[in-house]
């Protein structure tokens, strides 16, 4: 299991490489058909581009960020209702 920093470290900066990768592609593309994309066309049509790339490029490494998020939050509720145990029973005394 990973840990959540690494997991969420690992899914963020190849979501932003595969938008620097489409974004330069696109950028190449339209400039070699004489027509180039500059400015906000360029960033949407990458950011549009990219987003449906990582839905299934980052499948694990998502499952992997989710999986370490839950294991974080079940370890925080397990501590919560350990100290809410601990001090009901200090209050009884």
């Amino acid at each position: 299991m990973t840990s959540l920093r690494k997991a969420a470290l690992i899914y963020s900066f190849g979501r932003f490489g595969l938008f620097l990768l489409v974004a330069l592609l696109v950028y190449s593309g339209t400039g070699l058909v004489g027509h180039q994309l500059n400015g906000l066309p360029l960033l949407l049509l990458a950011l549009i581009v990219s987003a449906l790339g990582s839905v299934f490029l980052f499948a694990r490494q998502r499952q992997q960020f989710a999986e370490a998020l839950a294991a974080k939050r079940a370890a925080k509720a397990e501590e919560i209702t350990r100290r809410r145990t601990r001090l009901e029973g200090d209050a009884d005394v």
